[in-house]
């Protein structure tokens, strides 16, 4: 059979094949990057098996035109380098139709550059530091930034806990997503809700011990903690102020959004709120259909947000080359490549998993600038009773903290 591809950045295989093999015709291959092993395989593994559940839906509706879909998975370990590799090679050995992703904000500002002086679209499903698109005519997610989403949680936080006067912020300074949260976003933004920042703390992905960092913020008596940095690391800082009884309202970004964060730091996570795009207990069709093909996959997961945003990602992608009628052969390539950007930037009110109203729209540009990002609408998550829970516009009501 004959096969094209298409480069999708959130999984690929562990064999690419030679560039000979990658004839053009009845069959599109595309390339999934994403981090299976090292930083953010605790994403990574879910990231892939959604992906899979998408193109395995696409593929029994018929395909892509009647082409059938096939993904190639790519490990890029977290790693800026590797991510920098493997898109080149998808890009120029395999002549792939489109590039999905990488996940990290971090690996999409490496390769970001890349697609575009390559003119090939380059889609990441879960980047959200703010503005990382904006410069690359090429280059879109499926994301809301944090400048977006942090004010709406501070907004709900300064409504239920008036109480809110002062807060820390601790920010990973070695991690571009996170520190952009810590230092650009939360910093200002805090401000704007009139929360005194009274200490700011750095500290570098891989970091175990807290002891310090705790110690330090709580000589300032803070009422919230605003944390710059995912799931893993934020779950050993909650151990550590329970264990030096340090009681404050806990507020992330979408980094929090794992709900290992609860198994992990049990107690000490209760009513940590962060805004989220994804909302695994819905009871549409749509999201229940996909949790359980998810989890016939990966049975011992907690279904995630940047998952679920790969499976959007990738009905999207494949929706745009169905819309641009790609011609699929080697001398039509730069002009399919350019024609399935043109309609990814046009889609509107995709029905979707990963937004409260269940609707997606990619924004391509703003007053004449290019912004290559997502409209949808979040919902709000606080750690309640163990259990991640919407709170907000007629869900649950915020839990009692003090």
């Amino acid at each position: 059979m004959k096969r094209s591809l298409v480069l999708l950045s959130c999984v690929l295989g562990p064999l690419a094949l030679p560039a000979l093999a990658h004839a053009f015709g009845d069959e599109i291959v595309v390339g999934f990057m994403v981090p299976l092993t090292k930083k953010g395989a605790s994403y990574g593994v879910q990231s892939r098996a959604a992906t899979e559940v998408a193109v395995e839906e696409i593929n029994t509706a018929g395909g892509i035109g009647g082409r059938k879909l096939r993904m190639i998975t790519k490990d890029t370990e977290g790693d800026n380098a590797l991510a920098i590799q493997l898109a080149r090679g998808l890009i120029d050995k395999d002549r792939v139709l489109a590039a999905h992703g990488p996940q990290w904000s971090a690996e999409a500002e490496a390769v970001f550059p890349i697609c575009e002086r390559s003119k090939i679209l380059c889609f990441s499903p879960t980047s959200t530091k703010p503005g990382v698109s904006a410069p690359y005519s090429w280059a879109f997610r499926n994301t809301v930034d944090e400048n977006v989403l942090v004010p709406q949680t501070l907004k709900w936080v300064k409504e239920n806990y008036p109480w809110v006067k002062k807060a820390a912020i601790l920010t990973d300074v070695k991690d571009a997503y996170s520190k952009s949260l810590g230092h650009d976003t939360f910093r200002p933004r805090l401000k704007q809700f009139g929360i005194e920042v009274v200490e700011e703390v750095d500290y570098l992905t891989g970091d175990t011990d807290f002891s310090a960092h705790i110690t330090k913020i709580k000589a300032k008596n803070p009422d919230l903690i605003a944390v710059g940095g995912t799931w893993v690391e934020t779950a050993n800082m909650m151990k550590e102020a329970q264990k030096q009884d340090l009681r404050v309202l806990w507020v992330g970004g979408v980094g929090m959004g794992n709900a290992r964060i609860v198994e992990n730091a049990g107690l000490a996570s209760e009513g940590a709120v962060h805004n989220a795009t994804y909302d695994k207990d819905a009871t549409t069709e749509m999201n229940q259909s996909y949790v359980r093909r998810l989890l016939a996959k990966v049975p011992n997961e907690t279904p995630h947000w940047p998952a679920a945003n790969c499976y959007d990602a990738m009905k999207m992608l494949a929706q745009a080359i169905k819309q641009a009628n790609v011609t699929n052969t080697p001398k039509t390539l730069e002009v399919d490549r350019k024609r399935v950007r043109e309609a990814l930037a046009t889609i509107k009110d995709f029905p979707a998993l990963t937004s409260a109203d269940g609707k997606i729209t990619i924004v391509d540009t703003v007053d004449g600038k290019h912004a290559g990002d997502a409209i949808k609408k979040g919902t709000l998550i606080q750690v309640q009773n163990g259990r991640f829970v919407p709170v907000g516009e007629g869900k649950a009501t915020a839990l009692k903290v003090r």
